[in-house]
C-alpha cells in the first residue's frame, strides 16, 4: 500500500473481516495510545467506526481496547445511531406523503442496508438517502420534496436531465437528510449502461421506517453495490463497500441466486467490476463468495497488479482520490499535445443534454450556447489546482493518475 500505514491498514482489515481467526488480542494490546488515535482516524476515513466496534465486541476483543478509545467508539455509535434515526424519520415523512399519490420508490444502498441487511440502523454510516424513481414520476416527486422544504442543491431541468445523467442534484434541507433521486443505476452512454425497467420487474416489497416501499432484488442489490464501488468510483470509497457486500451476501444466504448474478453481470457488461468487487469483499471482509462463482466471472486477462492497485486505491484518502475524475486523469497522462487538447475541449463542449441538465437551460433555447463559456471557466476553476500540482511534478498526484488510468482502462475493456 502506497503512502499509508500498512500495519494499521492490515489491522483494520483483520478487525472487520468476519473470520475470527484473522485477529488476536496481542496485536491490539501492542498499540500505543498514539497508534490507537491513528487507528481510529483510519477507521473514520474508511467510514467503518460503528462496524469496527461491533466486530471487536463480536470477537470478544473489546476488553483489549483502552477505556478512552472504547468510550470514543461507543459515543460515536450513539451519535451516529441518533443521526440515522432522524434520517429514517425524514424517509418516513416522504414515503407517507408519496403513498396516496401512488408514487413508488426503490430504496438504494445505505438507507436499505442499515435497517434490513445490517439489522441495526447505527451500523452503516451514511450522509444521504438514495432512492430510485420512475422517470415519469420525477417531476411530481421533486415537487413533493420541494413542498416539504427540500430544494435542489443546484438548478435542474427535469425534461433533459434523464438524457444526460442518472440522478438529480441532491435535494437538501438543513438539519435533515439529503435526498438523491435516481431513475437509473447507470448514466447513459457508458459501456455498462442499462435499461432500468428490469430493476422494477425484479423489485421486492419491504417495510422500512414504518412504511411500505420497494427494494432491489437480492441479486440486483449485490450487483449495484459492485457497480457503485467499481465503475462509478474506481474503488475510492474505501473498505465500506466490501463490508456492505459481505453483509448482503450473509443476510440473503441461500436465497441469493448466484447464477442470476453471473448472468446479469455478463449481460450488462459489468463482469470486470463485479469480479473485482466480489474478490475484494471475500479477501478483505470475509464475504462468502463461492469460489466457482469467482472463477466464472474472472476475466482471462486478470493480473494481480490490477488487484494491488485497487487495494492501494481503497486506502487512498477519499477526497484526494476523487479530486481527479477519469477524463482529467486521462488528459494529464497523455503525452500528446493534441491528445490533451482533444480531451480538454471534449470536457468543455459536452453534449447539449448534459449542458442543459447541468445549467438548467432548455436544450432548444439559444441560451444554451452561453453556457459553454461558463463550462470553460468551471473546468478551469475545478481542476486548476490539480493541473498546477501536476506541472510541479507532485509525486503522489502522478501516482494517483497512473493508478486511476490503469484501473479505468482495465474496467473498460470488453468482457473476456
Amino acid at each position: 500500500m502506497e503512502n499509508v500505514d500498512r500495519e494499521l491498514c492490515q489491522l483494520l482489515i483483520d478487525c472487520l473481516n468476519k473470520d475470527e481467526a484473522r485477529l488476536d488480542t496481542a496485536r491490539l494490546l501492542d498499540l500505543s495510545p498514539e497508534r490507537w488515535t491513528d487507528f481510529l482516524s483510519l477507521a473514520a476515513a474508511q467510514r467503518v467506526r460503528p462496524l469496527l466496534w461491533q466486530r471487536l465486541r463480536q470477537k470478544g476483543l473489546d476488553k483489549a481496547i483502552p477505556v478512552k478509545i472504547a468510550e470514543e467508539l461507543r459515543d460515536f455509535v450513539r451519535r451516529h445511531t441518533m443521526q440515522n434515526l432522524l434520517f429514517y424519520g425524514d424517509l418516513r415523512h416522504l414515503l407517507s406523503t408519496l403513498k396516496p399519490k401512488g408514487l413508488p420508490l426503490i430504496l438504494l444502498k445505505g438507507i436499505f442496508l442499515a435497517e434490513v441487511v445490517y439489522g441495526n440502523v447505527g451500523l452503516r454510516e451514511m450522509n444521504d438517502i438514495d432512492v430510485l424513481a420512475r422517470t415519469a414520476d420525477l417531476k411530481q416527486i421533486v415537487d413533493v420534496l420541494t413542498s416539504l422544504g427540500y430544494p435542489p442543491l443546484s438548478p435542474t431541468c427535469i425534461d433533459f436531465t434523464p438524457k444526460a445523467q442518472h440522478h438529480l442534484p441532491r435535494l437538501v434541507q438543513k438539519g435533515h437528510a439529503d435526498f438523491e433521486i435516481h431513475w437509473n443505476l447507470t448514466a447513459p452512454g457508458k459501456s455498462y449502461s442499462i435499461d432500468p425497467d428490469s430493476l422494477w420487474d425484479h423489485a421486492i416489497p419491504i417495510h422500512v421506517a414504518g412504511c411500505d416501499a420497494l427494494a432491489l432484488s437480492p441479486e440486483d442489490l449485490l450487483l449495484h453495490l459492485c457497480l457503485h464501488t467499481s465503475y462509478h468510483h474506481q474503488f475510492a470509497f474505501g473498505l465500506r463497500p466490501s463490508c456492505d457486500i459481505a453483509e448482503t451476501i450473509a443476510y440473503f444466504g441461500t436465497s441469493l441466486n448466484w447464477n442470476a448474478v453471473v448472468e446479469r453481470a455478463n449481460r450488462r457488461g459489468w463482469q470486470r467490476g463485479v469480479y473485482l468487487a466480489l474478490r475484494l469483499a471475500k479477501e478483505l471482509a470475509g464475504a462468502e463468495v463461492p469460489s466457482h462463482i469467482l472463477e466464472m466471472l474472472r476475466p482471462v486477462d486478470m493480473a494481480e497488479t490490477i488487484l494491488e492497485n485497487v487495494i492501494i486505491q481503497i486506502f487512498t484518502e477519499k477526497y484526494f482520490a476523487l479530486s481527479v475524475p477519469e477524463p482529467f486523469a486521462e488528459l494529464l497522462e497523455s503525452r500528446s499535445f493534441w491528445g490533451k487538447n482533444k480531451i480538454f475541449w471534449q470536457r468543455v463542449f459536452l453534449p447539449k443534454p448534459i449542458i442543459a441538465s447541468n445549467y438548467a437551460v432548455p436544450m432548444d433555447s439559444v441560451r444554451i450556447y452561453a453556457c459553454y463559456p461558463r463550462r470553460f471557466v468551471d473546468v478551469l476553476r475545478r481542476h486548476g489546482e490539480t493541473l498546477k500540482k501536476h506541472r510541479q511534478n507532485n509525486a503522489s498526484l502522478k501516482k494517483l493518475i497512473e493508478r486511476k488510468n490503469l484501473i479505468a482502462r482495465w474496467l473498460a475493456r470488453p468482457a473476456a
